[in-house]
């Protein structure tokens, strides 16, 4: 009977931690990855950033859209704000498998170049 209760046990603490873990992965508290995003910095449209992006070289924004897509190696994302969509890489950590139509704010660092704006993600939050 102590052998069939330690199986019960077991067995009970397996299921328990499989459900942590699955509501974890996808539970509603959303993907936390890389930096924290500073409360103190204001979100930026996505719209100012292309508008005049000579003007955020170098600089680091919190930007806040959606995820419309990803490529399958999951190397990037694709994330939209209003009309306007950009590509946005990771800086110092991988992305892993992200939700399409998915909330998601972004800290990123702006390099502009001649014909380019490159978005690297320092950190990420989805809702």
């Amino acid at each position: 009977m102590n052998r069939n209760m330690n199986s019960v046990s077991a067995l009970f603490t397996l299921i328990l931690l499989a459900g942590f873990v699955f509501y974890g992965c996808k539970g509603g508290s959303g993907i936390r990855l890389g930096q924290e995003i500073p409360s103190d910095i204001k979100t930026t449209k996505l719209s100012e950033i292309l508008a005049q992006p000579s003007s955020y070289n170098g600089k680091k924004v919190v930007i806040s859209g959606i995820i419309s897509g990803q490529c399958p190696s999951l190397c990037e994302f694709f994330f939209k704000d209003g009309a306007n969509q950009v590509t946005i890489f990771p800086q110092g950590f991988k992305f892993p498998k992200l939700e399409s139509g998915k909330k998601v704010t972004v800290y990123a660092s702006i390099t502009s170049g001649e014909e380019n704006v490159v978005f690297s993600a320092l950190g990420i939050r989805t809702e």
